[in-house]
């Protein structure tokens, strides 16, 4: 019997965890639900999310549930599943939401990932290994999306996606009456589903309930089939669908696959681009445009925008650019974007 209260939120489907057992064979792979204790804790890098949605703090000795899997986050832990794991091996906690790997790098300004010893993998009382996989919530359904989206995408973390998503969320829900709301790639950790509820999105998705610990250093076409899945079970009863995607768009977390894909593109009608600068944001406007979203109402946001200013003569430096600006602290323009968001939805209706 595991008695532990501290099971990453990647493990949100499994509720009966308390239930199985601690084998000593770990299953090295992408998925694999495992068990490790706590040997140091980097205090800059301290909290582990519940599926309650609660953070709490962790300290040496805590015997943690989590789930084998990838990271490249340039403002937080790097690292990966290694091809062989044994008891006792040292591994590390990249992620808030229990994703657990071996530390490759991570960010200077915060320090090295908090370091575990690994206990073995969760196994059910048949002595079966468990992966995330098997206890996915959403079906492979690879058909014809048949909804509208929103596709938001940047330059990298922490641009701006999840402010701005949950910003169009709440202000469309007094002209839309259904929304929903997904993310498609990034590393598991709920707080962003959170934020599109707390909004009023009608129902959220990501990749963990497609099965999937991250999207990132994993074979593609499995991220596209998890994000038409997904996208396809958000589509249900609702009006629109907002799609976020993870990390940068040249990232390894599949954002640029996903949103070039043509069962998803082709239903993309509302592009925001966050970014730190505008060069970012013109880089991800050329690729756009070369890969042919020449229809879609392209608006950029983030930190980029916080001087309008100092964006507009910035942007004017590269000649004619077809695209709007959204502030959301900014509401000069609020009204106008609104307008073109919905009259773009209803066009293509």
């Amino acid at each position: 019997m595991i008695k532990t209260k501290k099971i990453g939120s990647v493990l949100k489907h499994v509720s009966d965890i308390a239930n199985y057992d601690i084998a000593d064979d770990v299953a090295s792979e992408i998925g694999s639900i495992v068990a490790v204790k706590v040997i140091s804790v980097n205090q800059n890098y301290n909290k582990l999310e519940l599926s309650s949605g609660r953070n709490v703090e962790l300290s040496e000795g805590d015997i943690v549930i989590g789930v084998l899997g990838n990271r490249l986050a340039s403002t937080g832990m790097c690292g990966y599943v290694p091809e062989d794991l044994n008891k006792f091996d040292k591994i590390n906690l990249l992620n808030l939401g229990g994703v657990i790997g071996l530390s490759k790098d991570h960010n200077v300004l915060l320090g090295s990932a908090t370091e575990c010893e690994l206990l073995g993998s969760i196994s059910d009382t048949s002595g079966k290994l468990l992966n995330l996989r098997d206890f996915i919530t959403i079906d492979k359904d690879i058909s014809n999306i048949n909804k509208p989206l929103v596709a938001v995408l940047g330059t990298g973390i922490d641009s701006g996606k999840t402010t701005v998503t949950s910003f169009l969320i709440k202000s469309l829900s007094n002209y839309i009456e259904k929304i929903s709301a997904c993310k498609l790639a990034g590393t598991a950790s709920q707080k962003d589903l959170y934020s599109y509820e707390d909004s009023g999105a009608n129902s959220v998705f990501d990749f963990v309930d497609y099965g999937l610990p991250s999207t990132c250093l994993i074979n593609q076409e499995q991220v596209i089939e998890s994000s038409i899945s997904i996208v396809n079970k958000a589509s249900k009863d609702n009006d629109i669908v907002f799609i976020e995607l993870g990390d940068g768009y040249h990232g390894q977390y599949g954002t640029k696959e996903i949103i070039e894909n043509k069962e998803i593109s082709k239903n993309i009608k509302i592009i925001v681009i966050c970014a730190y600068d505008v060069s970012g944001a013109v880089n991800i406007l050329e690729n756009l445009n070369d890969f042919g979203f020449k229809d879609s109402l392209i608006i950029i946001s983030g930190p980029v925008t916080n001087n309008v200013t100092a964006f507009r003569e910035s942007l004017s430096k590269f000649g004619p650019v077809k695209s709007e600006y959204l502030n959301i602290y900014n509401n000069a323009n609020h009204a106008n974007i609104f307008a073109k968001i919905i009259n773009k939805v209803k066009s293509d209706d």
